[in-house]
């Protein structure tokens, strides 16, 4: 049965697409990784459910990019609750020396 064209107002994204899928939290997996669960769709057309999977220093810089993105100034959450007591040992690892002085 053929369907009725879109109207202006449902244009279809060209291309590839990845979106979240709301409904399953990101997980760790059993090497570390760090796992997205998403929906593939292309020219507006489920393709695919997946997972994005990255390193624990990828997810990290992703979700400081993100935060960077929501706010207004380049200091990322991260940054603002630790202060000066945090000490960046490595990609996506920090040392906090004091953690009991935080009251979130």
């Amino acid at each position: 049965m053929p369907t009725e064209p879109k109207k202006d107002s449902q244009k279809i994204t060209q291309g590839w697409r990845m979106d979240p899928i709301p409904s399953r939290a990101a997980y760790r997996d059993g090497e570390g990784n760090i796992r997205v669960p998403v929906w593939l769709t292309k020219n507006g057309r489920h393709v695919a459910d997946t997972e994005m999977v990255l390193l624990p220093s990828e997810a990290a810089l992703l979700a400081d990019n993100l935060t960077h993105a929501m706010r207004d100034d380049s200091r990322s959450m991260l940054h603002e609750l630790l202060r000066d007591s945090a000490t960046a040992l490595g990609a996506g690892v920090v040392y906090v020396s004091k953690p009991d002085q935080y009251q979130l």
